[in-house]
């Protein structure tokens, strides 16, 4: 299921703040709850040979100037905004801007040159300006920027939106897995979990956002399971999110579901709305990644952040991995979801 509200790339172009000589940016935000399947998305959308990928550069761990705009948006300009975002996306960031592994048109460099480069970065901190300085690419309005962000606060939404005037994507996965999958990560030690700090982090979110049916929790957040807080936290974010993405032109609502159920004519209606051209080396990255066939093995790490996979079996894989008690304390938070509607399989 896809909800989407739209409008041309003519008219994204002209409705975004034209600074300086270079012609405004047409930039994509790809955002969603963490395990949701926006980075197989994103790699899918990157296969478009115009598509400049910046992966998730907001994250405060990466401390980019990114993450300092970020800080800007709550009671920041849209126009001083607006220009300095144009003038980072111009940029190249070790930590965001990883090497094309298919032709880009804007990339003008030797690819071979390019790996070699980004590989020495990755092995010694010193050695990522080489990469930064020859890896800069040549952006322009027929250039779109594929920012990829995962949890990314929903109050800052409207002010992100204003600024930069993006095409939106909201990538949504239902809650039974999403916290499967999200605990499986845990298990594997790659989130921590922090109970106390958890706890005062959700209360807090719940006096500045949700709706009725979630307040009534405030108070009792201690005396409950750690999956239903973390139903409680899924509601806040995906509610939140999906509520401004089907009021905000152009924005689109997918549903990872049925991008697994059926990842071409999903994707293809995703290239649609972007107003790309749909190409054989898409096909081609659809067909390698559905295959289930991970291009790793003996790592768990990145066998769990990989994007090569079953998506039938992704899309099932927390009936077995969810025990009765958690899949009934995910009820019990979840079945007075607006979302609910969404699937048809979950239980009740």
């Amino acid at each position: 299921m896809i909800f989407s509200t739209q409008k041309t790339t003519e008219q994204a172009l002209s409705g975004s703040p034209n600074h300086g000589e270079e012609p405004s940016l047409n930039c994509v935000f790809l955002t969603g709850k963490g395990r949701s399947g926006t980075t197989w998305l994103g790699q899918i959308l990157n296969t478009d040979e115009h598509c400049n990928y910046k992966y998730e550069p907001f994250l405060p761990s990466k401390s980019t100037p990114y993450s300092h705009w970020r800080q800007e948006l709550q009671d920041g300009q849209p126009e001083p905004l607006h220009q300095r975002f144009e003038s980072i996306v111009r940029q190249c960031f070790h930590e965001v801007d990883m090497p094309p592994f298919s032709p880009k048109s804007f990339r003008t460099q030797n690819p071979q040159i390019l790996h070699l480069l980004y590989g020495l970065g990755s092995r010694a901190g010193f050695l990522k300006g080489l990469y930064q300085w020859y890896g800069r690419p040549g952006l322009n309005a027929n250039t779109p920027v594929l920012i990829k962000d995962v949890n990314f606060p929903n109050e800052l939404l409207p002010h992100l939106c204003e600024a930069i005037h993006p095409y939106l994507i909201a990538m949504i996965r239902n809650p039974f897995a999403n916290i499967a999958s999200y605990q499986k990560g845990v298990e594997l030690g790659l989130f921590q979990q922090r109970q106390a700090k958890d706890i005062e982090n959700l209360k807090h979110s719940l006096e500045i956002g949700g709706n009725e049916s979630l307040w009534q929790y405030r108070d009792c957040l201690e005396q409950m399971s750690d999956t239903q807080r973390a139903t409680i936290r899924w509601r806040l974010q995906v509610e939140g999110l999906v509520d401004f993405a089907q009021a905000y032109t152009p924005g689109l609502v997918v549903v990872y579901e049925d991008l697994c159920n059926d990842p071409r004519t999903k994707a293809r209606e995703i290239f649609e709305f972007l107003g790309w051209e749909w190409g054989t080396s898409t096909q081609d990255f659809i067909a390698a990644s559905v295959s289930g066939q991970p291009q790793t093995t003996g790592k768990s790490s990145k066998d769990y952040f990989g994007v090569y996979r079953d998506p039938k079996e992704s899309m099932s894989k927390w009936k077995t991995q969810l025990t009765p008690e958690q899949t009934a304390d995910i009820v019990s938070i979840f079945n007075d979801s607006p979302l609910k509607g969404l699937w048809s399989d979950l239980p009740t």
